[in-house]
């Protein structure tokens, strides 16, 4: 005998209760957003587009993800809202907002190479600890090649800091 499958109407608990509603919900927000901002800034042409032209693509194809995950989320509602947050390290999570934060408004008076290496370097030693050789050796490498491909490969200015006078 063939398996039917279960269908979630609208008003059932299961689908407003689902993970899957309410972020597909959201991205259908966000996506509608960004067609009207690409739409506000202007389409142009197709030979000659305008600065809204992919935005408004972009959200386009938002719209029509976020919507294919609302409608799985009829035919078969997912994990509840509550349930994603269960387990949450909650102190891991504001530490590390709280140290982006600080890296936010110590990158530019510090500079790229000290503050990146710093904020790597605690993530990986504190927040999910890993030897701290290979957390050294990782940051190391990590924040050089991103100075070199962004400053010499891409001539691209990042701010020195107090390596400025070092860094040329």
């Amino acid at each position: 005998m063939a398996r039917r499958a279960v269908v979630a109407l609208p008003g059932d608990k299961r689908v407003v209760r689902s993970s899957e509603f309410w972020g597909g919900l959201f991205w259908l927000a966000v996506g509608a957003f960004v067609v009207w901002a690409g739409r506000d800034l202007g389409l142009g042409k197709i030979n000659d587009p305008g600065s809204g032209f992919a935005l408004f693509w972009i959200g386009l194809l938002m719209l029509a993800l976020s919507a294919s995950v609302l409608v799985a989320s009829f035919r078969s509602p997912g994990a509840s809202l509550a349930s994603l947050w269960s387990g949450t390290r909650w102190a891991k999570v504001l530490l590390v907002v709280s140290l982006l934060v600080a890296y936010g408004f110590a990158f530019e008076p510090i500079g790229l190479i000290p503050c990146t290496l710093a904020l790597l370097l605690i993530l990986m030693l504190f927040v999910d600890p890993i030897n701290w050789w290979t957390a050294f050796i990782i940051s190391v490498v990590a924040v050089f090649g991103v100075w070199a491909t962004f400053t010499k490969a891409l001539k691209i200015q990042l701010p020195a800091g107090i390596l400025a006078p070092w860094l040329g």
